[in-house]
């Protein structure tokens, strides 16, 4: 897209040169419009990957390449550009052929379409992605503001041509909203990311040990014991001790199911977010509740942190991405643990659900530190932390996953009281 743009500029500056011969003139006006037509697409694909829709939009943006390439191909002929005039104080301003009113067409058509994807994708985020794609939205604005009348004297309109002045402007705003809104800056997003994903995985390879020590240190309890006993002879006959023997078994098999299924818990949760596709359901909020625990009972154990659940049995069910829900309160519930590690007694998390109107409000509180109130507003930013080996990328991902499946999250705080987030998702 910068090539596209950088190109067209470069040629199309040569071609208004006054001092050069007319078929130099012609030649340079040919090429930097050819560069033009891979303006518009090279432009909407960038914004489809930019928000995430390049995939099912792939069939258009190919046919876009492809229309594009064949209009390019006859850039040198009549059919493209038929010929430079003096125009709007320029000697040798390119003349439409056919072929270019093709290219005019899809630009007009095209650049808006690319624009009306970042305002939907403006609409459906908040906090600082919203600040983001809305900066790139005005600046993007204000360089095809700046070039979209070149095309009026092309046509033979004599459109005085002021808003080229706006074209340096450009890309030195550009550069600011990039540098201050971190909008590319992947290699910092990754290894935050890579931090905090080790850092779960800390609390995930706790929880296993605690969760399946227990089963597994019952298991052998039992073999033990049942082993001695045979060996004391204190049964007083073979059916006996047959039937101690089967009922260690039994109790055993209880233990090995109760580990597996620990398990199979921590496993499913790893593995969420492998498939990229949202798959929405009806989700029973108690019973994601109750999957995530074992996740986190070694966090509670360790700091002596009390957890109370107060969800009503006949809550509603909520559609959202069972995934998404299970990451949303795994990380609210390891926020809220690491919110109590300094307190000596009475650490509390408190889980209520209730209904409201058109949906499920669910809060999750501690009675930690609290947030004071002049950080309590960044707390969703990326890379804003409170803590000194944190990433400040916990809070910004639960936001966007909870507004991924359609819901809500709010915050509220009061220094040495606690904290509560408040999630609200729909029927």
């Amino acid at each position: 897209m910068s090539f596209a743009n950088s190109s067209w500029a470069i040629f199309i500056a040569m071609n208004l040169n006054n001092d050069i011969s007319p078929e130099l003139g012609l030649f340079m006006g040919r090429i930097g419009n050819a560069f033009a037509v891979f303006i518009p697409v090279t432009w909407y694909h960038f914004v489809l990957a930019f928000v995430g829709s390049g995939k099912r939009r792939s069939r258009f943006v190919a046919t876009l390449y492809a229309i594009s390439s064949i209009i390019a191909s006859l850039a040198f002929t009549p059919w493209f550009i038929t010929k430079t005039v003096p125009m709007v104080g320029f000697r040798y301003y390119s003349q439409a052929g056919p072929i270019f009113c093709l290219s005019a067409i899809i630009f007009f058509i095209v650049v808006p379409l690319s624009f009306f994807e970042l305002y939907k994708k403006i609409k459906m985020v908040s906090g600082h992605e919203r600040r983001q794609i809305r900066g790139l939205f005005f600046i993007a604005l204000v360089g095809y503001i700046g070039g979209s009348p070149t095309f009026l004297p092309i046509f033979g309109l004599p459109f005085p041509q002021y808003t080229l002045l706006l074209l340096p402007v450009y890309p030195f705003a550009l550069a600011y909203v990039i540098s201050k809104q971190k909008l590319f800056d992947v290699e910092e997003l990754a290894q935050a990311a890579h931090r905090d994903k080790l850092t779960a995985i800390g609390v995930l390879a706790a929880s296993i040990n605690h969760e399946v020590k227990n089963p597994l240190f019952i298991i052998k309890g039992l073999s033990e014991s049942c082993l001695e006993r045979q060996k004391e002879g204190i049964f007083p006959n073979t059916d006996k001790a047959l039937e101690s023997a089967n009922d260690a078994l039994k109790r055993s098999m209880d233990q090995a199911d109760r580990a597996m299924d620990i398990i199979k818990r921590l496993s499913l949760f790893a593995k969420a977010g492998i498939d990229s596709e949202m798959k929405f359901e009806l989700v029973e909020i108690a019973q994601v509740v109750e999957d995530i625990l074992p996740l986190v009972r070694y966090e509670l154990a360790v700091h002596s942190i009390a957890l109370v659940r107060d969800i009503p049995p006949n809550i509603p069910k909520v559609r959202a991405d069972r995934r998404y829900l299970e990451e949303v309160l795994f990380n609210l519930l390891v926020n809220a643990c690491q919110a109590l590690k300094g307190k000596s007694e009475g650490g509390e998390i408190i889980i209520r659900g209730a209904f409201v109107a058109g949906g499920v409000r669910l809060t999750i509180r501690d009675n930690g530190s609290g947030i004071p109130a002049e950080k309590l507003k960044n707390i969703f930013r990326p890379f804003y932390t409170t803590k000194s080996d944190g990433t400040g990328l916990g809070l910004y991902i639960t936001q966007q996953l909870v507004e991924k499946v359609d819901g809500r999250i709010e915050v509220h705080s009061e220094a040495g009281v606690g904290t509560t987030f408040t999630l609200l998702f729909s029927y």
